[in-house]
């Protein structure tokens, strides 16, 4: 049995400047064992973004929800996705034309998955994002976030950056995320380690033994995460934030090592980040320290 939540919170920034909540998400279940969810993040520069973001998700959702369970090849599938990405950005476009508006004011990112039991097809543009809990029990990142050299997004609009995929490793969970919490999940000074997701973090989302979703009830943990995002300091994350969750508890997954699971330790990987910054910035300092370690 497939459960899955969703939420969508205004930002702490947006709110402060009287600026609409710019996510969006959308959930469409198919019976027991397959599920249709997406996020999508209106460009913060775009005037109306917050309309292209729900098109994106309403359309590109609801498409797939009515193709897809006729449908069982692979290559079916992501074609249907494909047609839905199609359809979304086609929608928002005539939105923008309805209303005399550049369409570049309606930009929007988008991420889609398709969870059909243990398998995960998916579609993505732009910065926001996959997480998958493989059986496993591992926590990896399905997407890249789709950035230029100078850090702007591409959204919906570039069909060239577009990506549809049936994911390698099954999965007994998914999360989607836009930019403003999916970064949350990867902090920065766990970048360049050998795990870099938050485990922690991860599991309290994704992991039906922390979620126990089909004991508790979809609207019961919904509500348990949303006070929790709604928890987080402005310092750490004031955009808005959207997470849509899907769990199928059919299919259990493996356990790690104790150790995956345990809280990095911040101080020190902190300590450890600031002494490779000073070494590159003040080599000369170092110099004589490491000439008389290496004698």
């Amino acid at each position: 049995m497939i459960y899955a939540y969703g939420i969508t919170t205004q930002g702490t920034y947006h709110i402060k400047n009287n600026i609409p909540c710019q996510d969006y998400h959308n959930i469409v279940k198919c019976g027991d064992n397959m599920i249709v969810g997406a996020v999508a993040d209106g460009l913060g520069s775009a005037e109306h973004s917050d309309i292209g973001s729900k098109i994106a998700a309403t359309v590109s959702v609801n498409y797939c929800a009515e193709k897809i369970v006729k449908l069982s090849n692979i290559e079916e599938i992501l074609d249907v996705i494909k047609e839905s990405f199609v359809l979304a950005q086609d929608s928002v476009e005539r939105e923008a034309q309805d209303n005399g508006h550049s369409i570049s004011q309606y930009d929007t990112t988008l991420s889609l998955a398709v969870m059909c039991n243990d398998t995960l097809y998916y579609g993505h543009s732009g910065d926001s994002g996959i997480i998958a809990l493989t059986v496993e029990g591992l926590y990896e990142q399905v997407t890249k976030q789709q950035r230029d050299e100078d850090d702007r997004v591409f959204p919906l609009f570039f069909k060239d950056e577009w990506i549809f995929r049936c994911y390698d490793k099954k999965v007994c969970s998914v999360l989607l995320a836009t930019d403003g919490m999916l970064e949350t999940f990867f902090p920065f000074y766990i970048k360049n380690e050998p795990v870099n997701i938050h485990v922690v973090l991860a599991r309290y989302f994704m992991d039906n033994r922390t979620l126990r979703i089909n004991e508790s009830g979809e609207e019961i943990t919904k509500t348990r995460i949303e006070d929790f995002i709604r928890s987080i300091p402005h310092e750490q994350v004031n955009d808005d934030k959207t997470v849509v969750v899907m769990v199928n508890t059919s299919v259990e997954s493996s356990l790690q090592s104790e150790e995956y699971y345990k809280e990095p330790d911040w101080i020190e990987l902190k300590r450890k980040h600031d002494e490779e910054w000073k070494r590159m910035a003040y080599p000369h300092l170092f110099k004589k320290q490491d000439t008389e370690t290496v004698n």
